[in-house]
């Protein structure tokens, strides 16, 4: 085919181009070229001029996927900074089982190559700029798996992260196993998970904060007047069982072994001497009877803010008293602020 280069141009065709060639200062080559270029990537969008005439002029543009999926109410429209704002102040609240289903189906998602793919579509529709990558030796029944999730947003990827991690978790028998974070980047190694586990250290990663939310929620005036009672306190408060305060109120000294026995769902003689420390720890220093406990492999030291002797004293007894409870015995050393508990024997 033989291409005729000279151009005839009409009145009509120019006063078209006159945008053009007002851009280019009267240099209608460029205008044409220009205008080329607009052509061309009309048929790459359409196929052909006429449809590319006949949606542009009635209206009835293509849409984009992520378009079609807001037209559809699949999807909204929200600004950058109110999705960060959501992400910042839901953080250790894990997402529904059911709500990661509705993104990832795990009836159309049956291997880790599908979960690759997917979790990424997801991500470049929503605009959240990172991109996962998902290592394993099998595709279909991994043993163990890596989780790279790349993206300068540490809200974006922490959210993404879950997505996967949790899918696997509830799918794939897989959980975490250890946590790799960098500036922009996080890695996330997982193996197979323990059988009969009640928790997983996937749920207790991402949902740190779920037990505390569902109770915040439940009694919101409760915990609403409390934050403001510690607050105006400057927290120098102490919380005690309320059988404990009735028996301090009726003159005795009673031993708060309830609250042990509650968390760990046996006797206080049956509670390895290990956990039990760490329940003392954890709970004392929770409910500020004492400032601080230090533990080692043959005693523990117990820091106070108490000013009274007696008070000391009978603090000290206190403590000897509950880890004799525990079946073992020791002997303290005290000063005006530490206590000094080292370990003598233990019952057999």
């Amino acid at each position: 085919m033989i291409v005729r280069k000279n151009i005839t141009l009409e009145n009509i065709h120019l006063k078209k181009l006159e945008p053009l060639i007002n851009k280019h200062k009267g240099n209608l080559s460029a205008a044409i070229r220009d205008s080329i270029d607009m052509a061309d990537v009309a048929l790459l969008q359409y196929g052909t001029i006429e449809e590319a005439i006949k949606s542009i002029t009635t209206g009835d543009k293509k849409l984009t996927g992520r378009e079609q999926s807001i037209e559809s109410g699949k999807n909204v429209l929200i600004a950058s900074p109110v999705f960060q704002w959501m992400l910042k102040w839901t953080q250790g609240i894990p997402l529904d089982h059911e709500i990661i289903d509705e993104l990832l189906d795990p009836l159309k998602i049956k291997t880790i190559s599908e979960l690759d793919k997917h979790i990424n579509a997801i991500s470049r529709e929503s605009g959240w700029n990172c991109e996962v990558s998902i290592f394993c030796m099998d595709n279909m029944y991994p043993e163990t798996a890596t989780v790279a999730v790349t993206g300068n947003n540490e809200l974006y990827r922490d959210f993404l992260s879950q997505l996967v991690i949790m899918f696997m978790v509830y799918n794939m028998g897989l959980d975490i196993d250890v946590i790799y974070r960098r500036a922009t980047s996080t890695r996330i190694d997982l193996k197979k998970s323990e059988g009969g586990a009640q928790r997983s250290a996937a749920s207790d990663h991402f949902g740190y904060l779920k037990d505390a939310v569902d109770e915040f929620v439940s009694r919101r005036d409760f915990w609403k007047n409390l934050v403001e009672i510690y607050r105006s306190l400057n927290y120098n408060m102490v919380s005690l069982n309320k059988d404990q305060y009735e028996q301090i109120l009726a003159g005795n000294t009673p031993l708060d072994i309830g609250i042990f026995e509650s968390l760990s769902k046996k006797h206080i003689s049956s509670i390895p001497h290990p956990e039990f420390q760490e329940l003392l720890k954890k709970t004392h220093e929770s409910m500020q009877i004492i400032d601080k406990i230090e533990l080692f492999d043959n005693g523990l030291n117990i820091y106070h803010s108490y000013k009274n002797e007696i008070a000391v004293q009978k603090l000290k007894d206190y403590y000897i008293s509950l880890l004799s409870a525990n079946g073992h015995q020791y002997e303290a050393k005290y000063s005006s602020s530490l206590l000094v508990l080292n370990h003598v024997c233990c019952r057999v």
